[in-house]
Protein backbone atom coordinates (compact mmCIF):
# COMPACT_ATOMS: atom_id res chain seq x y z
CA UNK A 1 0.00 0.00 0.00
CA UNK A 2 2.72 2.50 0.86
CA UNK A 3 4.53 2.04 -2.51
CA UNK A 4 1.54 2.40 -4.57
CA UNK A 5 0.85 5.46 -2.59
CA UNK A 6 4.23 7.17 -2.88
CA UNK A 7 4.92 6.14 -6.69
CA UNK A 8 1.06 6.69 -7.88
CA UNK A 9 1.36 10.59 -6.33
CA UNK A 10 4.82 10.53 -8.21
CA UNK A 11 3.81 9.31 -11.36
CA UNK A 12 0.48 11.13 -11.25
CA UNK A 13 2.60 14.43 -11.03
CA UNK A 14 4.78 13.22 -13.83
CA UNK A 15 1.93 12.68 -16.13
CA UNK A 16 0.66 16.35 -15.18
CA UNK A 17 4.16 17.47 -16.99
CA UNK A 18 4.92 18.90 -13.06
CA UNK A 19 9.59 18.67 -13.28
CA UNK A 20 10.98 15.83 -11.90
CA UNK A 21 12.75 17.27 -9.22
CA UNK A 22 9.74 19.02 -7.79
CA UNK A 23 7.19 16.15 -8.82
CA UNK A 24 10.04 14.16 -6.11
CA UNK A 25 9.65 16.59 -3.50
CA UNK A 26 5.84 16.76 -3.32
CA UNK A 27 5.29 13.24 -3.68
CA UNK A 28 7.82 12.70 -0.21
CA UNK A 29 5.95 15.65 1.29
CA UNK A 30 2.38 13.87 0.55
CA UNK A 31 3.49 10.62 1.53
CA UNK A 32 4.97 11.42 4.59
CA UNK A 33 2.05 13.12 5.88
CA UNK A 34 -0.04 10.82 4.44
CA UNK A 35 1.45 7.47 6.25
CA UNK A 36 3.12 9.45 9.11
CA UNK A 37 6.59 8.37 7.88
CA UNK A 38 8.57 10.59 9.55
CA UNK A 39 8.46 14.59 10.65
CA UNK A 40 8.02 17.22 7.97
CA UNK A 41 11.74 18.32 8.96
CA UNK A 42 13.30 14.74 7.95
CA UNK A 43 12.71 15.99 4.79
CA UNK A 44 15.22 19.00 5.28
CA UNK A 45 17.44 16.99 6.73
CA UNK A 46 17.84 14.39 3.50
CA UNK A 47 18.03 17.17 1.15
CA UNK A 48 21.38 18.70 3.10
CA UNK A 49 22.79 15.14 3.67
CA UNK A 50 22.47 14.27 0.14
CA UNK A 51 24.32 17.55 -1.06
CA UNK A 52 27.07 17.07 1.47
CA UNK A 53 29.11 15.35 -0.81
CA UNK A 54 32.65 15.97 -1.94
CA UNK A 55 32.19 13.92 -5.03
CA UNK A 56 29.26 16.38 -6.57
CA UNK A 57 32.15 19.20 -7.01
CA UNK A 58 32.86 17.34 -9.64
CA UNK A 59 29.59 17.71 -11.60
CA UNK A 60 30.28 21.67 -12.00
CA UNK A 61 33.35 21.41 -12.57
CA UNK A 62 33.14 18.84 -15.52
CA UNK A 63 30.14 21.20 -16.75
CA UNK A 64 32.15 24.49 -17.12
CA UNK A 65 35.00 22.54 -18.72
CA UNK A 66 33.05 20.74 -21.44
CA UNK A 67 31.18 24.26 -22.05
CA UNK A 68 34.70 26.27 -22.48
CA UNK A 69 35.92 23.70 -24.72
CA UNK A 70 32.60 23.74 -26.62
CA UNK A 71 32.65 27.74 -27.02
CA UNK A 72 36.14 27.48 -27.79
CA UNK A 73 36.21 25.31 -31.17
CA UNK A 74 37.67 22.43 -29.78
CA UNK A 75 35.13 20.08 -31.84
CA UNK A 76 35.92 21.48 -35.36
CA UNK A 77 39.64 20.94 -34.88
CA UNK A 78 38.90 17.15 -33.45
CA UNK A 79 36.49 16.53 -36.54
CA UNK A 80 39.35 17.72 -39.14
CA UNK A 81 41.91 15.34 -37.75
CA UNK A 82 39.74 12.69 -37.20
CA UNK A 83 38.66 12.89 -41.00
CA UNK A 84 42.10 12.68 -41.76
CA UNK A 85 41.20 8.73 -41.20
CA UNK A 86 38.12 8.37 -41.96
CA UNK A 87 36.96 9.91 -45.00
CA UNK A 88 38.13 7.85 -47.29
CA UNK A 89 35.89 4.73 -46.60
CA UNK A 90 32.29 4.27 -47.33
CA UNK A 91 30.13 6.63 -45.38
CA UNK A 92 33.31 8.33 -43.92
CA UNK A 93 31.86 11.24 -43.59
CA UNK A 94 29.35 9.05 -40.26
CA UNK A 95 32.06 7.43 -39.24
CA UNK A 96 33.68 11.08 -38.77
CA UNK A 97 31.11 12.10 -36.78
CA UNK A 98 30.89 8.76 -34.68
CA UNK A 99 33.86 9.27 -33.42
CA UNK A 100 33.88 13.10 -32.90
CA UNK A 101 31.34 12.16 -30.57
CA UNK A 102 33.83 9.94 -28.59
CA UNK A 103 36.27 12.39 -28.68
CA UNK A 104 34.14 15.22 -27.54
CA UNK A 105 32.18 13.08 -25.00
CA UNK A 106 35.62 12.93 -23.28
CA UNK A 107 35.69 16.79 -22.96
CA UNK A 108 31.65 17.67 -22.35
CA UNK A 109 30.28 14.27 -20.72
CA UNK A 110 26.79 14.74 -22.11
CA UNK A 111 24.77 13.31 -24.41
CA UNK A 112 22.66 16.45 -25.54
CA UNK A 113 25.90 18.38 -25.52
CA UNK A 114 28.09 16.21 -28.10
CA UNK A 115 25.03 16.20 -30.01
CA UNK A 116 24.34 19.52 -30.78
CA UNK A 117 28.36 20.63 -31.09
CA UNK A 118 29.26 17.71 -33.39
CA UNK A 119 25.83 17.21 -35.16
CA UNK A 120 26.02 21.61 -36.01
CA UNK A 121 29.02 20.85 -37.76
CA UNK A 122 28.61 17.31 -39.80
CA UNK A 123 25.38 17.41 -40.47
CA UNK A 124 25.53 19.32 -43.14
CA UNK A 125 29.03 17.40 -44.33
CA UNK A 126 27.06 14.07 -44.26
CA UNK A 127 24.43 15.77 -46.54
CA UNK A 128 27.20 16.78 -49.23
CA UNK A 129 28.53 13.06 -49.26
CA UNK A 130 24.78 11.62 -50.02
CA UNK A 131 23.49 11.22 -46.83
CA UNK A 132 19.58 12.52 -46.07
CA UNK A 133 19.28 14.47 -43.23
CA UNK A 134 17.13 12.37 -41.08
CA UNK A 135 19.60 9.89 -41.48
CA UNK A 136 22.34 12.35 -40.81
CA UNK A 137 20.48 13.35 -37.71
CA UNK A 138 20.01 10.09 -36.51
CA UNK A 139 23.56 9.51 -36.92
CA UNK A 140 24.35 12.32 -34.67
CA UNK A 141 21.84 11.38 -32.05
CA UNK A 142 22.81 8.00 -32.24
CA UNK A 143 26.97 9.52 -31.35
CA UNK A 144 25.58 12.01 -28.80
CA UNK A 145 24.48 8.69 -26.43
CA UNK A 146 28.39 7.97 -25.95
CA UNK A 147 28.54 11.06 -24.16
CA UNK A 148 27.63 10.07 -20.54
CA UNK A 149 29.50 6.71 -20.91
CA UNK A 150 32.90 7.83 -22.09
CA UNK A 151 34.44 9.14 -19.30
CA UNK A 152 34.38 11.48 -17.38
CA UNK A 153 30.60 11.38 -17.17
CA UNK A 154 28.11 13.43 -15.09
CA UNK A 155 25.93 10.41 -14.66
CA UNK A 156 28.97 8.34 -13.37
CA UNK A 157 29.28 10.82 -10.63
CA UNK A 158 25.80 10.58 -9.92
CA UNK A 159 25.90 6.91 -9.51
CA UNK A 160 29.01 7.01 -6.90
CA UNK A 161 27.38 9.22 -4.84
CA UNK A 162 24.11 7.28 -5.12
CA UNK A 163 25.64 4.27 -4.33
CA UNK A 164 29.08 4.64 -2.66
CA UNK A 165 30.70 3.38 -5.70
CA UNK A 166 34.42 5.04 -6.44
CA UNK A 167 34.27 7.03 -9.10
CA UNK A 168 37.28 6.66 -9.90
CA UNK A 169 36.41 3.17 -10.72
CA UNK A 170 33.39 3.79 -12.83
CA UNK A 171 35.27 5.98 -15.35
CA UNK A 172 37.79 4.02 -15.98
CA UNK A 173 35.20 0.92 -16.15
CA UNK A 174 33.15 2.86 -18.92
CA UNK A 175 35.86 3.18 -21.06
CA UNK A 176 35.91 -0.41 -22.77
CA UNK A 177 31.99 0.21 -22.91
CA UNK A 178 32.29 3.44 -24.55
CA UNK A 179 35.15 2.52 -27.36
CA UNK A 180 32.86 -0.60 -28.00
CA UNK A 181 29.68 1.99 -28.68
CA UNK A 182 31.71 3.78 -31.34
CA UNK A 183 33.43 0.76 -33.08
CA UNK A 184 29.49 -0.83 -33.10
CA UNK A 185 28.29 2.75 -34.45
CA UNK A 186 30.99 2.96 -36.81
CA UNK A 187 29.38 -0.28 -38.20
CA UNK A 188 26.28 0.25 -38.22
CA UNK A 189 26.70 3.69 -40.35
CA UNK A 190 29.32 1.50 -42.84
CA UNK A 191 26.27 -0.90 -43.58
CA UNK A 192 23.43 1.44 -43.40
CA UNK A 193 25.76 3.94 -46.20
CA UNK A 194 26.64 0.47 -48.00
CA UNK A 195 23.00 -0.20 -48.35
CA UNK A 196 21.77 3.56 -49.45
CA UNK A 197 25.03 3.29 -51.82
CA UNK A 198 26.79 6.15 -50.51
CA UNK A 199 30.51 6.26 -51.65
CA UNK A 200 33.74 7.38 -49.65
CA UNK A 201 36.02 10.25 -50.83
CA UNK A 202 38.55 7.95 -51.89
CA UNK A 203 42.21 8.40 -51.98
CA UNK A 204 44.95 7.17 -49.51
CA UNK A 205 46.22 7.93 -46.08
CA UNK A 206 48.17 11.15 -45.82
CA UNK A 207 50.27 10.59 -42.65
CA UNK A 208 51.60 14.55 -43.30
CA UNK A 209 47.35 15.23 -43.51
CA UNK A 210 47.03 12.98 -40.33
CA UNK A 211 50.18 14.79 -38.56
CA UNK A 212 49.25 18.45 -39.63
CA UNK A 213 45.84 17.72 -38.41
CA UNK A 214 46.72 15.66 -35.23
CA UNK A 215 48.68 18.82 -34.27
CA UNK A 216 45.92 21.30 -34.56
CA UNK A 217 44.02 19.10 -32.55
CA UNK A 218 46.39 18.51 -29.89
CA UNK A 219 44.94 20.60 -26.54
CA UNK A 220 41.70 18.66 -26.87
CA UNK A 221 43.27 15.63 -27.24
CA UNK A 222 45.00 15.68 -24.67
CA UNK A 223 42.09 16.66 -22.37
CA UNK A 224 41.48 12.65 -21.75
CA UNK A 225 44.89 11.83 -21.29
CA UNK A 226 45.34 14.52 -17.91
CA UNK A 227 41.89 13.54 -16.60
CA UNK A 228 42.48 9.90 -16.97
CA UNK A 229 45.97 9.62 -16.23
CA UNK A 230 45.84 12.13 -13.16
CA UNK A 231 43.39 10.03 -11.37
CA UNK A 232 45.00 6.54 -12.20
CA UNK A 233 48.55 7.47 -11.50
CA UNK A 234 47.27 8.87 -8.57
CA UNK A 235 48.00 12.75 -8.87
CA UNK A 236 44.65 13.88 -8.67
CA UNK A 237 40.82 12.33 -7.32
CA UNK A 238 38.30 12.23 -10.08
CA UNK A 239 36.80 16.03 -8.35
CA UNK A 240 39.84 17.36 -8.70
CA UNK A 241 40.53 16.28 -11.82
CA UNK A 242 37.55 18.16 -13.08
CA UNK A 243 39.16 21.30 -11.63
CA UNK A 244 42.33 20.83 -13.18
CA UNK A 245 40.53 20.17 -16.23
CA UNK A 246 38.29 23.78 -15.99
CA UNK A 247 41.71 25.41 -15.31
CA UNK A 248 42.94 23.67 -18.50
CA UNK A 249 39.83 24.69 -20.91
CA UNK A 250 40.85 28.09 -19.40
CA UNK A 251 44.15 28.53 -20.27
CA UNK A 252 43.66 26.74 -23.64
CA UNK A 253 40.81 28.96 -24.80
CA UNK A 254 41.80 32.10 -23.53
CA UNK A 255 45.72 32.49 -23.86
CA UNK A 256 46.98 29.33 -26.88
CA UNK A 257 44.49 29.04 -29.05
CA UNK A 258 42.28 32.85 -28.25
CA UNK A 259 39.02 31.36 -29.29
CA UNK A 260 37.34 32.80 -26.15
CA UNK A 261 37.54 36.00 -24.97
CA UNK A 262 36.45 36.93 -21.07
CA UNK A 263 32.71 37.82 -22.16
CA UNK A 264 32.59 34.32 -23.77
CA UNK A 265 33.95 33.05 -20.58
CA UNK A 266 31.24 34.67 -18.55
CA UNK A 267 28.88 33.45 -20.75
CA UNK A 268 30.22 29.91 -20.24
CA UNK A 269 30.16 30.53 -16.15
CA UNK A 270 26.40 31.17 -16.62
CA UNK A 271 25.65 28.45 -18.47
CA UNK A 272 27.80 26.07 -16.34
CA UNK A 273 26.12 27.47 -13.49
CA UNK A 274 22.19 26.90 -14.68
CA UNK A 275 22.98 23.29 -15.55
CA UNK A 276 24.97 22.52 -12.52
CA UNK A 277 22.09 23.69 -10.32
CA UNK A 278 19.51 22.17 -11.88
CA UNK A 279 21.52 18.56 -11.62
CA UNK A 280 22.26 19.67 -7.85
CA UNK A 281 18.32 20.13 -6.99
CA UNK A 282 17.25 16.87 -8.57
CA UNK A 283 20.18 15.01 -6.45
CA UNK A 284 18.76 16.98 -3.26
CA UNK A 285 15.21 16.04 -4.73
CA UNK A 286 16.37 12.40 -5.09
CA UNK A 287 17.89 12.57 -1.90
CA UNK A 288 14.42 13.34 -0.23
CA UNK A 289 12.64 10.75 -2.39
CA UNK A 290 14.94 8.04 -1.23
CA UNK A 291 14.39 8.39 2.39
CA UNK A 292 11.04 8.11 1.89
CA UNK A 293 11.20 5.11 0.10
CA UNK A 294 13.53 3.88 2.63
CA UNK A 295 11.22 4.31 5.19
CA UNK A 296 8.11 2.95 3.61
CA UNK A 297 10.55 -0.23 2.93
CA UNK A 298 9.99 -0.48 -0.61
CA UNK A 299 13.61 -1.46 -1.74
CA UNK A 300 12.85 -4.48 0.62
CA UNK A 301 9.65 -4.97 -1.28
CA UNK A 302 11.03 -4.43 -5.00
CA UNK A 303 13.92 -6.60 -4.41
CA UNK A 304 11.64 -9.48 -2.91
CA UNK A 305 9.15 -8.66 -5.68
CA UNK A 306 11.99 -9.20 -8.30
CA UNK A 307 14.15 -12.24 -6.87
CA UNK A 308 10.70 -13.66 -6.08
CA UNK A 309 10.50 -13.91 -9.95
CA UNK A 310 14.27 -14.45 -10.60
CA UNK A 311 15.67 -17.50 -10.30
CA UNK A 312 19.02 -16.96 -11.08
CA UNK A 313 21.48 -13.99 -12.21
CA UNK A 314 20.25 -13.82 -16.77
CA UNK A 315 16.65 -13.35 -15.77
CA UNK A 316 16.91 -11.02 -12.71
CA UNK A 317 19.44 -8.66 -15.55
CA UNK A 318 17.31 -9.56 -18.00
CA UNK A 319 13.83 -8.10 -15.79
CA UNK A 320 16.12 -5.20 -14.97
CA UNK A 321 17.56 -4.51 -17.99
CA UNK A 322 14.07 -4.26 -19.41
CA UNK A 323 12.66 -1.96 -16.99
CA UNK A 324 15.77 0.62 -17.34
CA UNK A 325 15.48 0.90 -21.35
CA UNK A 326 11.23 1.14 -20.07
CA UNK A 327 12.51 4.04 -17.91
CA UNK A 328 14.86 5.40 -20.16
CA UNK A 329 11.99 6.23 -22.93
CA UNK A 330 10.20 8.68 -19.66
CA UNK A 331 12.27 9.70 -17.86
CA UNK A 332 16.24 11.75 -17.86
CA UNK A 333 18.90 9.87 -17.58
CA UNK A 334 20.24 11.85 -14.65
CA UNK A 335 16.81 11.84 -12.51
CA UNK A 336 16.25 7.48 -13.42
CA UNK A 337 20.23 7.27 -11.91
CA UNK A 338 19.88 8.43 -8.86
CA UNK A 339 15.79 7.45 -8.20
CA UNK A 340 16.74 3.88 -9.28
CA UNK A 341 20.33 3.05 -8.74
CA UNK A 342 20.01 2.55 -4.81
CA UNK A 343 17.12 0.85 -5.27
CA UNK A 344 18.15 -1.72 -7.64
CA UNK A 345 21.61 -2.04 -6.46
CA UNK A 346 20.44 -4.72 -3.83
CA UNK A 347 18.59 -6.88 -5.83
CA UNK A 348 21.78 -7.63 -8.47
CA UNK A 349 24.34 -7.55 -5.31
CA UNK A 350 22.44 -10.59 -4.66
CA UNK A 351 23.38 -12.67 -7.76
CA UNK A 352 26.80 -11.30 -7.28
CA UNK A 353 26.71 -8.42 -9.88
CA UNK A 354 29.34 -6.32 -8.88
CA UNK A 355 28.23 -2.52 -7.90
CA UNK A 356 30.67 -1.16 -10.71
CA UNK A 357 29.58 -2.79 -13.45
CA UNK A 358 25.93 -2.17 -12.49
CA UNK A 359 26.96 1.12 -12.72
CA UNK A 360 27.73 1.08 -15.73
CA UNK A 361 24.98 -1.45 -16.99
CA UNK A 362 22.39 1.27 -15.84
CA UNK A 363 23.90 4.16 -17.20
CA UNK A 364 23.79 2.40 -20.84
CA UNK A 365 20.59 1.54 -20.40
CA UNK A 366 19.16 5.25 -19.53
CA UNK A 367 22.05 6.90 -22.17
CA UNK A 368 20.11 4.92 -24.87
CA UNK A 369 16.99 7.08 -23.81
CA UNK A 370 18.37 9.91 -25.03
CA UNK A 371 17.41 8.57 -28.56
CA UNK A 372 14.20 6.92 -27.84
CA UNK A 373 10.83 8.78 -28.04
CA UNK A 374 9.20 10.33 -26.23
CA UNK A 375 11.62 11.88 -23.57
CA UNK A 376 14.51 11.41 -25.74
CA UNK A 377 16.60 14.16 -25.43
CA UNK A 378 19.39 13.69 -28.20
CA UNK A 379 16.41 13.32 -30.80
CA UNK A 380 14.93 16.65 -29.61
CA UNK A 381 18.74 18.24 -29.95
CA UNK A 382 18.35 16.63 -33.64
CA UNK A 383 15.05 17.72 -34.27
CA UNK A 384 16.60 21.79 -33.41
CA UNK A 385 19.51 21.71 -35.12
CA UNK A 386 18.68 20.40 -38.60
CA UNK A 387 14.68 21.91 -38.07
CA UNK A 388 13.44 18.40 -38.76
CA UNK A 389 10.46 16.52 -37.54
CA UNK A 390 11.25 13.74 -34.68
CA UNK A 391 9.10 11.16 -36.13
CA UNK A 392 11.52 11.11 -39.01
CA UNK A 393 14.58 11.21 -37.32
CA UNK A 394 13.45 8.02 -34.68
CA UNK A 395 12.64 5.92 -38.08
CA UNK A 396 16.53 6.49 -39.32
CA UNK A 397 17.62 6.24 -35.69
CA UNK A 398 16.88 2.14 -35.68
CA UNK A 399 19.80 0.66 -37.09
CA UNK A 400 22.44 2.73 -34.64
CA UNK A 401 19.59 2.22 -31.86
CA UNK A 402 20.11 -2.07 -31.99
CA UNK A 403 23.94 -1.31 -32.37
CA UNK A 404 24.22 -0.02 -29.03
CA UNK A 405 21.60 -2.12 -27.64
CA UNK A 406 23.77 -4.93 -29.30
CA UNK A 407 26.84 -3.42 -26.82
CA UNK A 408 24.78 -3.55 -23.62
CA UNK A 409 24.31 -7.05 -24.10
CA UNK A 410 27.57 -7.72 -24.72
CA UNK A 411 28.21 -5.50 -21.27
CA UNK A 412 25.77 -8.03 -19.37
CA UNK A 413 27.24 -11.12 -20.53
CA UNK A 414 30.82 -10.63 -20.26
CA UNK A 415 31.91 -8.52 -16.81
CA UNK A 416 35.37 -8.86 -18.40
CA UNK A 417 34.25 -5.15 -20.36
CA UNK A 418 33.95 -3.60 -17.49
CA UNK A 419 35.98 -4.73 -14.77
CA UNK A 420 39.16 -5.96 -16.73
CA UNK A 421 40.38 -2.28 -16.96
CA UNK A 422 39.64 -1.66 -13.49
CA UNK A 423 41.40 -4.70 -12.84
CA UNK A 424 44.73 -4.03 -14.41
CA UNK A 425 44.64 -0.13 -12.63
CA UNK A 426 43.93 -1.37 -8.84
Amino acid sequence: MNTVLILGVFFALVIFKVPIAFAMILASVISCHVLNLAPLTAIASAAMNSLMSYPLLAIPFYVFAGNVMTRGGISKKLCSWIGTIFNRFRGGQGMVTVVSCAFFAALSGSASATTASIGSMMVPEMEEQGYRKPQALAIAAAGGVIGPVIPPSVMFVLYGVACEVSIGSMFIAGVIPGVLMAVFLCLAVYLSAKKAGLKGSGGSFSIREFGVAMWRAKWAILVPVIILGGIYCGIFTPTEAGAVACVYAIIVALFIDRTLDLKGLVLCSAESAVTAATVLLLQAAAGIFGKVLTLAQVPQQLSGAILSVAGNRFTALLLINILLLIVGCIMDGGAAVVILAPLLLPVVQAFGVDPVTFGIIICLNLSIGAITPPVGSCLFVATVIGETPMEKIAREVVPFLLAEVLVLVLVNAAPILTMGLVGLIA
